[in-house]
C-alpha cells in the first residue's frame, strides 16, 4: 500500500508540474461539465462520497464500495435548452475477499448542440448575399468596406434558408475504469478515456473532427466508517487530442479532494454533507473563488437527507452556482432530479453584466440496480 501511494503521489506531482506548461486552455472542456443530479444538487461535492454509478467521473476509487450492480442514464438540458448532457454509466463488482474486492465501470458522456444554421465562409459570399453598407452596418456613410463587394463584420447578411444548412456539434467521451481495494479503509481506481469531438464545416456534410485519450486515477481512504476522504486526479497524462486539420490540444491535468461525511440523527433518518476542493492549474483567474499567482481553487460543499432510503432532497453550492434537488427509489428503480441556478452567489459581478440571462439547467436521471 505504501508503494502504490508513493506512486500516485509522484505520478500526480508530474502531472501537475509538467501539465500547465504544454496544454491548451479550454481543451477538452465539456469533460469538466458534471454528472448525476444527485451529485450536482449536493453542490458536485461528490469527489469523497462516490457511491454511485456515477463514482467512475467523481473518484472511479469508489466503485469498490457499491455492494450491487448499477446503471444509470441522464439527460440534462443546460442553460435551457441551448445544450444537450447525455450521461450513460454502470458499475460492476468482480467480487473477491473482504479487503481486496475489485469493481469495473463503464460510461458514455455527449455534449452537443443541434440544427445549427451554418453559412457559407465569408470569402465565398458575393455581391447580393448581403447589404454592403461596411463595418458600421449604415448605408451612405462611406466606413470602412462599404461598396467593396466583399462581406465584412457588422454587414447584414441576406441568405435564405436554401442558402443555409442545419449541422450539429457533438463532443464525446467514453471511460473504462477498474478500482481495488488495498485493505478495508483504503481503494484506488483509474479511467482509461477516450474522447472524441466534432465541429461542422462551412461545407455541407463536412466536420472537423478530434481523438484523443488519457488517463484519470482516484483514491478514497476511510479513516472511520462514518468519514471518507477521496481525490481524483483528471487528466494525468496531459490528455493529447489530434484534430484532423492538423491542429494539436493537450487537456491539462486537474484535481479535485474531498470528504464525505455520514450522520445518523435518529432511525430512519441519514444525512450526508460532502465538501470538495477543486484546484485548477490553467490560470483562470476571472471567475474563480481563490486565485493565488496561477493556482486557483474553487469550493463545493452539499447535504443529502434521505428518509427510510426512499426519499432524498439534496442542497448545495458549486462555486457560484446554487442547486436543489430530490430522488426517489422503490425496490431496485431510482429516479433523481436537479436544478442548478448559474452564477446565483455573484449575479451583481460587473464583469459579467449579461449573466442574468443565464437559463437554469435541469437534469433528470433513472437508475437500475441489481
Amino acid at each position: 500500500m505504501k508503494r502504490l501511494f508513493v506512486l500516485i503521489t509522484c505520478a500526480a506531482a508530474a502531472g501537475l508540474l509538467a501539465g500547465p506548461a504544454r496544454a491548451t486552455k479550454y481543451a477538452g472542456e465539456f469533460l469538466k461539465i458534471p454528472v448525476g443530479p444527485r451529485a450536482i444538487a449536493m453542490g458536485g461535492a461528490f469527489t469523497g462520497v462516490s457511491d454511485d454509478a456515477t463514482a467512475p467521473y467523481w473518484n472511479p476509487a469508489g466503485m469498490v464500495y457499491l455492494p450491487y450492480r448499477e446503471v444509470t442514464a441522464q439527460r440534462d438540458w443546460r442553460f435551457g435548452t441551448l445544450l444537450t448532457h447525455d450521461h450513460i454509466a454502470g458499475v460492476f463488482p468482480l467480487g473477491g475477499e473482504a479487503g481486496g474486492r475489485s469493481a469495473l465501470g463503464v460510461t458514455f458522456i455527449r455534449v452537443a448542440t443541434d440544427d445549427i444554421q451554418v453559412t457559407p465562409r465569408p470569402g465565398a459570399l458575393k455581391p447580393g448575399d448581403f447589404l454592403d453598407y461596411g463595418a458600421d452596418g449604415q448605408p451612405s456613410t462611406f466606413d470602412y468596406s462599404e461598396g467593396d463587394g466583399r462581406w465584412v463584420t457588422g454587414e447584414r447578411l441576406l441568405l435564405t434558408a436554401d442558402d443555409l444548412f442545419l449541422a450539429s456539434s457533438a463532443d464525446m467521451a467514453a471511460l473504462v475504469s477498474f478500482a481495488r481495494q488495498r485493505g478495508p479503509r483504503f481503494a484506488y481506481g483509474l479511467n482509461l478515456k477516450f474522447v472524441r469531438q466534432s465541429l461542422p464545416d462551412t461545407v455541407f456534410g463536412k466536420h472537423v473532427t478530434s481523438f484523443g485519450a488519457g488517463l484519470d486515477a482516484g483514491v478514497v481512504y476511510m479513516p472511520h466508517d462514518a468519514v471518507t476522504l477521496g481525490a481524483t486526479l483528471r487528466d494525468l497524462t496531459t490528455t493529447y487530442l489530434a484534430w484532423s486539420n492538423g491542429t494539436r490540444e493537450f487537456i491539462a491535468p486537474t484535481l479535485d479532494t474531498g470528504a464525505g461525511f455520514n450522520f445518523f440523527p435518529a432511525p430512519n433518518h441519514a444525512i450526508t454533507w460532502g465538501f470538495d476542493l477543486a484546484w485548477g492549474f490553467e490560470r483562470r483567474r476571472l471567475d474563480s473563488q481563490i486565485t493565488i499567482g496561477g493556482q486557483t481553487w474553487d469550493v463545493r460543499t452539499g447535504l443529502e437527507y434521505w428518509y427510510r432510503d426512499r426519499f432524498a432532497v439534496r442542497a448545495g453550492a458549486n462555486g457560484k452556482d446554487l442547486a436543489f434537488g430530490a430522488g426517489v427509489r422503490h425496490r431496485q428503480f431510482g429516479a433523481d432530479y436537479a436544478l442548478s441556478l448559474h452564477r446565483f452567489f455573484a449575479a451583481d459581478d460587473p464583469q459579467f453584466p449579461d449573466d442574468s440571462s443565464f437559463d437554469p439547467t435541469q437534469l433528470v436521471s433513472v437508475g437500475w440496480s441489481w
